[in-house]
């Protein structure tokens, strides 16, 4: 019993290294280290008690050494983990990184170089290497376990980690929800931030929740405003409800903002422009350098993420069997078409199931667009969106709500001046799309924000608005909004939009609407009973629509432009497809399995070296870089 005590103060030995070098990796800094130890020795430790769960198991087993070092492996893989993504990006390494793993492993190439790559993974193979050659040389504990002592010996150990958890969580010296996930992982370690990201999801139940506190929402703060005849803000009788178009812009903010910037010429002049004619303000979001998904959430939604668990995508776990009201829906209900559009793959976070659950009817990704022009990072450029939005917007005489998300500005950058000349082209790009919406002469209202600031070293003293989570917004439209300069939380925007323009629909646009028109949006209660209404709807009773949600998926159509198979003709090993609207994203699929195909133009399509079977069926997919597909082409003449 001896043994296994001794053995058990070395492991914890072993986590409280293991806890110095994630830190070091982490904080890239002996002194940040020095100053996290002298600073939080308390959650340092709760931190290496954390670490030690990992170890617990070599108490177990007879390859001690053996089951040590894997201990170690998976700690500093996750450490360095951690580190190269705060590389690239602001956000540290959480758990919905790991469903993110499919679209991360597609993007290496834009972010390391191939003598990066290659040496990374002669490192992993060096690693697993190792981890064999202990395995089979390292030497065995001669003595049998005892299974009953070596279980004593961890539950005591669990009881010691769990009780020293709960008392950092009760005392207050870590906290479970994170306002700054960045500026938590400094200030409570990463093995705990990490753990709480795996443990912490969806949105935890009220303790005020019940069927009277909703009642209570919906007399008050859920109540229908008084609205005008038309239901919308006009300046004449000539305009109708307009056109809604939203464009989250990657990566998008005024680098005059940034004290330290290099780059003298103004990049976006234009938005800078309209900044000052229209309704404007600071947009505060959810995160720094990555997490575009959540603004997105954010702004289409109404519901706010600080609620959910640290480094949650939603699109990744509620959102994936649930729908949810959202400002697609609604403009739906007020008889708009709804179409949502990106210049990125489909299926990057989902979107290509996420945008059904939201209430769109159609959804546009580059595996359906046309004439794509990429930039020297091979990020499709904005411009193509204009074309997309206009062909959208004359698909019929309807009113079109189009949500559309920018992908031109996404890292990685090689420079901040190679980062400014991509904003000045989506500056460049947002010119030209205005200027096509006013010559429509049809009301139309286009929103523009940015999603998130660029994943580039800084910090919030650096900026001159004193914040790294704001970027900025500005509603141009052609029917007469009052010129109104106000900052907003990014699951306020649709709210103030509607708000604007005279609608008051939807669940969680009324209760911005009340609490933004009260002046109170900066309170506790008004984020308590946001939390209990966001709960309501998503996880809870959905009381506020009297115990059944009225909202389900669409039949989401991929694209606006049919893709059609004509005419196809089989000789020998030669495939030849004619038909209609075929990019470089239609394969060829034999009995459902994709074949190598050339674009020759399109019309037509075309596949070599394909031996004929007895039984096959020849079809068209769309089908992006990750080999998901999305939709088969309609068959139309003969073979």
């Amino acid at each position: 019993m001896k043994r296994l005590w001794r053995l058990l103060g070395m492991l914890l030995l072993a986590a409280f290294f293991m806890n110095l070098m994630i830190e070091l990796i982490s904080r890239r800094s002996v002194l940040s280290l020095r100053d996290y130890l002298l600073g939080r020795p308390m959650i340092f430790l709760v931190n290496t008690f954390l670490i030690l769960t990992l170890f617990l198991p070599v108490l177990f087993v007879r390859r001690k050494l053996f089951a040590g070092l894997a201990a170690m492996v998976v700690c500093l893989s996750a450490g360095v983990t951690n580190g190269v993504l705060l590389l690239f990006r602001t956000t540290p390494f959480t758990a919905t990184d790991l469903r993110l793993i499919p679209y991360g492993a597609a993007l290496l190439t834009t972010y390391l170089s191939w003598h990066q790559i290659v040496a990374g993974a002669a490192g992993a193979a060096g690693i697993l290497m190792a981890c064999v050659l202990v395995w089979r040389k390292a030497p065995a504990d001669p003595k049998p376990v005892n299974f009953t002592q070596s279980a004593c010996v961890a539950a005591v150990g669990m009881a010691v980690i769990w009780g020293v958890l709960n008392l950092a969580i009760m005392s207050g010296l870590v906290a479970l929800h994170f306002g700054n996930i960045g500026q938590a992982y400094l200030d409570y370690g990463f093995p705990y931030c990490f753990a709480n990201s795996v443990f912490n999801t969806g949105i935890a139940k009220p303790e005020e929740y019940d069927r009277q506190v909703v009642a209570e929402l919906e007399q008050e703060e859920l109540a229908p405003k008084n609205m005008d005849e038309h239901n919308v803000f006009v300046d004449s009788a000539r305009y109708e409800t307009p056109d809604i178009i939203m464009i989250q812009l990657e990566s998008f903010f005024d680098p005059t903002l940034w004290r330290k910037n290099p780059v003298k010429e103004d990049p976006i002049p234009y938005f800078r422009y309209l900044m000052e004619r229209y309704p404007s303000g600071y947009l505060s979001v959810p995160s720094v350098g990555a997490g575009t998904a959540n603004t997105e959430f954010e702004c289409i939604t109404g519901m706010n993420l600080d609620f959910f668990g640290p480094g949650e995508y939603p699109y990744k776990t509620v959102l994936q069997k649930t729908a949810c009201e959202s400002m697609a829906f609604t403009m739906k209900e007020l008889g708009y078409r709804t179409h949502a559009i990106h210049n990125n793959e489909a299926t990057f976070y989902d979107r290509h199931k996420v945008f059904a659950q939201l209430g769109f009817e159609t959804f546009t990704p580059i595996e359906y667009m046309y004439e794509v022009v990429k930039n020297p990072m091979g990020w499709c450029r904005d411009r193509v969106l204009a074309d997309e939005i206009l062909d959208t917007l004359e698909l019929s005489d309807e009113q079109a709500f189009i949500y559309a998300i920018s992908v031109q500005g996404h890292g990685k950058y090689p420079s901040f001046s190679y980062y400014c000349e991509q904003i000045h082209d989506m500056n460049l790009f947002v010119e030209e799309l205005v200027y096509r919406l006013a010559c429509r002469d049809k009301p139309a209202v286009l929103v523009l924000y940015g999603d998130h600031l660029p994943g580039f070293e800084w910090s919030q003293e650096e900026m001159k608005n004193g914040s790294l989570y704001q970027t900025q917004y500005v509603i141009w439209n052609n029917v007469g909004l009052p010129k109104l300069r106000k900052d907003l939380e990014a699951y306020q925007l649709t709210a103030h939009l509607l708000n604007l323009l005279h609608i008051h629909e939807g669940t969680m646009t009324r209760f911005h609407q009340y609490h933004l028109d009260q002046g109170d949006v900066g309170e506790e209660d008004y984020l308590e009973t946001m939390q209990v209404l966001e709960y309501d709807i998503l996880y809870g009773d959905q009381e506020v629509y009297g115990g059944e949600s009225p909202y389900e998926a669409t039949e989401l159509q991929m694209g606006i432009r049919p893709v059609i198979q004509g005419k196809t003709i089989r000789q020998k090993e030669k495939i030849v497809v004619w038909g209609q609207n075929f990019n470089e994203y239609s394969k060829i699929c034999v009995n459902e399995k994709p074949v190598d195909t050339v674009l020759v133009g399109r019309t037509c399509l075309r596949a070599d070296g394909v031996p004929a079977k007895k039984e096959e069926e020849i079809t068209v997919r769309q089908i992006g870089r990750d080999k998901v597909p999305l939709g088969t082409a309609q068959k139309k003449g003969g073979t």
